[in-house]
């Protein structure tokens, strides 16, 4: 029988607009590079994506990490607008 392991990790939440390079492939679409407090961040892993919604409001949130750093980044369809939703880093 298998176990499931559940690592909890210390996210500060921020919400703060961020600029996105990203790539579309098929029906996707990729994040690459964000720019936050005059950093260049490149994404080296996407771990999670998923979508929520707030009324009308159709969200994408995509979990990625970089350099042992995570974070959350939220896209904003209806607005075209890219958001930092959350950080963890060392």
């Amino acid at each position: 029988m298998g176990f499931l392991r559940v690592i909890l990790v210390d996210m500060l939440e921020i919400q703060e607009p961020v600029s996105v390079w990203v790539f579309f492939e098929k029906a996707s679409i990729k994040p690459h590079i964000f720019f936050w407090h005059g950093r260049k961040i490149k994404i080296e892993k996407i771990n999670l994506v998923h979508t929520s919604k707030d009324g009308s409001h159709i969200f994408y949130h995509f979990s990625c990490s970089s350099g042992g750093n995570f974070y959350r980044l939220k896209f904003d369809v209806g607005r075209m607008k890219w958001f930092l939703e959350m950080v963890e880093e060392e």
